[in-house]
């Protein structure tokens, strides 16, 4: 498909160096976008002024952040408005931004999930982000032309609670990169046990270590099973909202010496850290799409996952599904993953077929196209 050349504005703001969640998202479609159609020109809306390989591949308007209170928010609603006339188009990689889009300017929105309204107990809100959840982002949803969901759940999600037409909604999934693959030689992830003094087998999980990831039915599954299996459980991830119970936990429940906490690793390390465990347990509440499950699945790591939100989605039949309510369900899957090699060796396969059907390449092109129609 052939695009003409549009002047797209990329509200950058609210996107950090990390490479988890949206930020990962808008890094990977953004780059594979100015692949795909390097015509237009991708223009980075921030407040921050240093320079990185990233940011010098497009251009930049820097607006600096409002003085006082609230600084983010203010700026959002009130200084990137100033910039937007220059643009065609302007692109939200989030559920952020200013409220009204200028008049003769289109604009996209990406909505990654809806958790804070699905699951308002897992956050701890303020006066003023309550206003937000009341008021801006609902009507961000109303007036921006087009919106983009990563799953067909998050899109269902919209729907049902903000009664947003089905046809202003395209779903692109995610994709993973390259980087994430088998890899059939020990002694490549042996320098990686080494640094984080762990030892084989054991069981991953990656994520933030927050309450809607439902780290403590984990622990409560695993507890019993001290005596039936050898693996250690691996958390590899930052600490979130209300990360304190976790740790908590671990101790109750007797598992200080089963349960390990590396924090916050780099792709490269995640990579190995799939290829080094046993399997990958991800029983989260609820998810938008679930970016460590096709990691782990095009990695070769067989995946236990939640059978709710958009992890299905995800997952298909190349992992087992369980109730995330169910610590005993959860023990099971890993009982069988242990105790039946035949599954496990199903489930890698599986699992890599199952990847090779979501790529970044397909997730541009899909938002390419949605550009294409809003301006027409």
């Amino acid at each position: 498909m052939a695009y003409r050349p549009l002047n797209i504005g990329v509200i950058y703001g609210g996107i950090s160096e990390q490479k988890v969640g949206m930020d990962h998202y808008l890094h990977q479609v953004l780059l594979t976008m100015k692949m795909l159609a390097p015509q237009h020109r991708y223009t980075l809306i921030d407040h921050r002024r240093q320079a990185n390989a990233f940011r010098e591949q497009f251009g930049q308007a820097n607006l600096p952040l409002p003085a006082g209170p609230l600084s983010v928010s203010r700026w959002n609603l009130l200084k990137v408005p100033q910039v937007l006339p220059q643009f065609d188009l302007v692109f939200s990689p989030g559920l952020y931004g200013p409220v009204r889009i200028p008049a003769g300017v289109k604009g996209v929105m990406v909505v990654h999930d809806l958790v804070r309204y699905l699951f308002p107990r897992f956050f701890v809100f303020n006066p003023v982000q309550k206003l937000l959840d009341r008021w801006a982002y609902p009507a961000m949803l109303r007036n921006y032309h087009h919106l983009i969901t990563v799953s067909e759940s998050t899109r269902d999600d919209l729907i049902r609670l903000f009664k947003v037409p089905v046809e202003k909604i395209t779903v692109t999934h995610h994709g993973a990169d390259p980087q994430f693959r088998p890899i059939s030689d020990p002694s490549a992830y042996s320098g990686l046990l080494r640094k984080y003094g762990l030892s084989r087998p054991f069981i991953l999980f990656l994520g933030t270590l927050e309450p809607r990831k439902n780290l403590m039915t984990l622990l409560r599954a695993l507890a019993p099973l001290k005596e039936r299996v050898p693996h250690s459980l691996v958390l590899v991830g930052q600490k979130g909202w209300k990360w304190e119970g976790i740790f908590e936990a671990i101790k109750t429940l007797g598992l200080e010496e089963r349960v390990r906490w590396t924090g916050y690793v780099s792709d490269e390390e995640r990579v190995l850290f799939y290829n080094a465990a046993d399997f990958f347990v991800y029983p989260s509440w609820y998810e938008g799409f679930g970016m460590p499950l096709l990691e782990a699945l095009q990695s070769g790591c067989p995946v236990i996952a939640s059978r709710v939100s958009a992890i299905p989605e995800v997952v298909g039949k190349a992992g087992l599904l369980v109730d995330p309510s169910r610590p005993e369900e959860i023990s099971q899957a890993i009982l069988r993953l242990v105790e039946e090699p035949g599954l496990k060796k199903q489930l890698r396969e599986a699992g890599l077929e199952r990847a090779r059907q979501f790529s970044w390449e397909d997730s541009a092109r899909k938002t390419l196209e949605v550009f294409e129609t809003v301006i027409k």
